[in-house]
């Protein structure tokens, strides 16, 4: 009899891990607290528009790219646009535009960064090889830290192939980008530090200082091998994956949160109770980031993660430019109630049905904020501060590409948002400092029997493209061992 796997949260990573099993034959249940799938690459409906939860483009899915494969072994097959200027980043005194073919790039670096034109150059090379060589170490199938045989995936015969290759990133194990800065003695040139921070603080949730270099390596450049843009937004995927789960006989439950998860040994089942499904069940994948009792969630532990402040609004009119855009605004001034850049992306609208609307598009505006300080205000400063931060966030954006005379709706949310509709109030993870992603990576597994874990709280790390990877290594470790 084929064993039963319950998936909390349908992130992409509990998906993913969902479609590879179900392709394998478990009777897989995803259960959801929210009304649509898809987590931090997901989407939400408010008032006929639909807005995206986080993410709004993708990386790996050029032909041969780690999210592509993935994609193929679950049996979903999307077609994605390759963006050649997807993102403008805004520092104080420049604006560098990211492009992904490498001539075009390397031109910009030298052009914006004219200050050190050479350093630069050369420090982006470095970092370019060491990126590449991460990449077909990720493509390998490895997964952090190694306790089976099958964690090391092919690299065994990677690291047998290209010996030197991997001597030679093993000397950037326990590096940092500051450690690669100074090499090419640029730690002390403000700009290029605040274009790399800005960039850092998005994808790996820390700036160059902490970064570890391997990670970083490939976030920072993974833009040469394309970052895709999906027809009807990025949660297409998501909801790709539930389609796919529901075709091989899963069931996907959404508005179900999740109330009590035990064990019962005698049975050597797990019992879950959730608003629209009970059962017991073989195993388990906790996606949600949040926990249910001790051991059922790297979030039980004191370290930091970053909550999120967000503004969804609707704007008049059609940009210039090919949607979606994406802007990382180093704001002026001070920055009391947000930490770092502002991220800002412009795309098409769309209705409840994914049509698109004429002469309208999507506004989403984040930045980075620290729960705890919203959790201590009272409920009139809560408001006040609210209004406050989202009126600066539009103010910066505006300043940048007009909006204020275009917009039709604005609607902030906070970490109290998040905690209300997801469940948690911190949101992308772990910083990827060399403690957390090389010396001591969060594993998919646990202590308790039959009870594993995916998403952006556990290795490889933050981001759509690590999240699934962490689904495909839980799901792998389910098909070995039941």
């Amino acid at each position: 009899m084929a064993k039963s796997v319950c998936i909390i949260g349908a992130g992409i990573g509990g998906l993913t891990a969902g479609a590879l099993l179900a392709n394998a034959g478990f009777n897989v249940t995803v259960l959801e607290k929210a009304s649509t799938v898809g987590g931090s690459a997901g989407f939400y409906i408010r008032k006929g528009r639909m807005f995206p939860t986080g993410a709004t483009v993708a990386f790996g899915l050029e032909e041969g790219g780690l999210l592509r494969e993935l994609l193929n072994e679950a049996g979903v097959h999307l077609p994605a646009e390759c963006l050649s200027h997807p993102m403008d980043v805004i520092l104080p005194d420049r604006k560098i535009s990211i492009f992904q073919r490498t001539e075009y790039w390397e031109e910009e670096l030298q052009r914006i960064f004219f200050e050190h034109p050479g350093d630069v150059l050369r420090f982006w090379r470095e970092l370019h090889k060491i990126g590449e060589m991460v990449q077909v170490v990720s493509a390998s199938g490895i997964s952090l830290p190694i306790k089976k045989l099958y964690d090391l995936g092919s690299f065994p015969n990677l690291a047998l192939r290209r010996p030197f290759s991997m001597l030679g990133l093993a000397r950037y194990a326990v590096s940092t980008v500051e450690d690669l800065l100074k090499k090419h003695k640029l730690e002390h040139y403000l700009p290029f530090r605040q274009f790399l921070d800005a960039q850092l603080l998005d994808a790996a949730q820390t700036d160059a200082s902490e970064a570890a270099l391997l990670p970083s390596s490939l976030a920072l450049t993974i833009y040469r091998n394309g970052s895709f843009a999906i027809e009807k937004g990025l949660g297409q995927i998501s909801s790709s994956l539930a389609e796919r789960i529901v075709e091989l006989g899963g069931r996907v439950e959404l508005v179900s949160p999740v109330k009590k998860v035990e064990y019962c040994k005698s049975e050597n089942k797990w019992k879950v109770e959730s608003r629209k499904c009970s059962g017991a069940f073989d195993l388990i994948i906790n996606n949600s980031g949040i926990s249910f009792g001790k051991g059922t969630s790297h979030s039980e532990g004191d370290e930091f993660s970053w909550g999120a402040f967000r503004v969804d609004s609707i704007v008049s009119g059609k940009d210039q430019r090919n949607l979606p855009f994406a802007y990382q605004i180093m704001p002026q001034g001070e920055q009391e109630a947000f930490h770092g850049p502002i991220y800002a992306t412009l795309q098409d609208s769309r209705d409840a049905s994914g049509l698109t609307i004429e002469d309208e598009m999507i506004l989403t505006i984040s930045v980075h904020t620290d729960s705890s300080v919203w959790a201590s205000f009272g409920k009139e400063e809560y408001r006040q501060r609210k209004e406050q931060l989202a009126a600066r966030l539009l103010h910066e954006v505006d300043r940048i590409t007009p909006i204020k005379t275009r917009l039709q709706k604005a609607e902030a949310g906070t970490p109290i948002t998040y905690q209300k509709f997801v469940g948690k109030s911190e949101v992308g993870g772990f910083p990827l400092n060399i403690r957390n992603s090389i010396l001591k990576p969060k594993s998919f597994r646990t202590s308790l029997p039959g009870f594993y874990l995916a998403g952006e709280q556990v290795f490889p790390g933050p981001g759509t493209l690590s999240s699934a990877l962490s689904g495909r290594n839980a799901a792998r470790a389910i098909i070995k061992e039941h």
